[in-house]
């Protein structure tokens, strides 16, 4: 079988310490019961990082901050052989989180209630999550957000398709943006197909920070509700092989 394989497991399962060219690692995580202890996991960030959870109100956006971190640095610290902490990140100017220097290493972390994603490619990856819920805005969130290409079609579909539609359309979009590093203010500049019965797929580009060489998306669920998307810098298709999660 051809394309690319997005390898998807609950966190911490072992793939191997690094994805083949024609891989993707995504590791699922519950929240609720991380695999490390939270303490841990505080531990292996670096000061910085500590004051930055520390700003956080909410006692949840804290957790799923440092949680979230702290797995990405043990992951990567296993890829590069350096305790988390020792794993040398920098960011973009939209703030997206890269390697500083090393292997040519590509990751992204994405988190909502319960449950966040770990994504690692040697391609620019990005990942997205949410719960699939009833948004009362909805409509309005469309026109606002999404392209006139897909707010069109959005209203084509079949009332039954509409909210499978409208978090294919928001997981798949941001999912691009995150794997490009840019932000929400490129989401009108591109289409991605709503159908939920039809393959997900970008359509057409037009900001010049998500051209390149294509965009291929790939979609699950987990934890009955949760809606994943995963975008991934290249033109070959994206299949997905998941352990139970």
């Amino acid at each position: 079988m051809g394309g690319t394989r997005v390898r998807v497991a609950a966190c911490p399962a072992a793939f191997g310490c690094i994805p083949a060219a024609d891989e993707v690692f995504a590791w699922v995580v519950d929240l609720a019961r991380p695999p490390v202890p939270a303490d841990e996991l505080f531990a292996r960030l670096t000061p910085d990082e500590q004051t930055r959870a520390l700003r956080y109100k909410i006692a949840k956006s804290r957790e799923q901050f440092a949680i979230g971190r702290g797995l990405l640095r043990g992951l990567l610290g296993e890829c590069l052989e350096l305790a988390p902490a020792a794993v040398p990140l920098t960011y973009l100017s939209s703030g997206k989180p890269v390697l500083n220097g090393g292997p040519a290493l590509h990751f992204n972390v994405t988190h909502t209630d319960g449950i966040a994603v770990i994504a690692l490619s040697w391609r620019r990856v990005g990942v997205d999550v949410e719960r699939v819920r009833l948004v009362r805005d909805r409509d309005s969130l469309v026109g606002r957000y999404f392209s006139s290409a897909e707010e069109a079609a959005f209203r084509e579909l079949p009332e039954r398709h509409r909210q499978a539609g409208f978090f294919r359309g928001w997981t798949t979009k941001e999912a691009v943006i995150k794997a490009a590093g840019a932000t929400v203010g490129c989401l009108a500049d591109f289409d991605v197909e709503l159908h939920p019965e039809r393959p997900p797929r970008v359509h057409a580009v037009r900001d010049p920070q998500l051209t390149g060489v294509g965009w291929a998306l790939a979609e699950w669920t987990a934890q009955g509700d949760a809606a994943i998307a995963i975008a991934v810098e290249g033109s070959a298709t994206l299949r997905v092989e998941r352990a139970e999660v």
